[in-house]
């Protein structure tokens, strides 16, 4: 389950609007929900405000918001 603290680093990695970009992470990844859709938004805000418990998708997200930073991280070298 995604605590507060974990929420606020996704909103500060990914932004505000982070359900698109997890979504599409998700969709890449070839995983979908129970009914082999792609996860709604409302589904992705449910996860990551962790009302909603899913392993898979919160792993995902922890993946994302790490290799996120990182290109981040790597950037702001660059351009230093």
């Amino acid at each position: 389950m995604i605590t507060c603290d974990q929420k606020k680093t996704i909103i500060e990695i990914l932004g505000k609007q982070y359900s698109p970009k997890i979504i599409s992470h998700l969709s890449n990844k070839n995983i979908y929900n129970s009914d082999g859709h792609i996860y709604s938004t409302s589904s992705i805000q449910k996860i990551v405000s962790g009302k909603q418990p899913n392993d898979t998708v919160e792993l995902e997200i922890a993946k994302l918001v790490t290799k996120v930073k990182k290109q981040k991280e790597t950037l702001n070298k660059l351009l230093k």
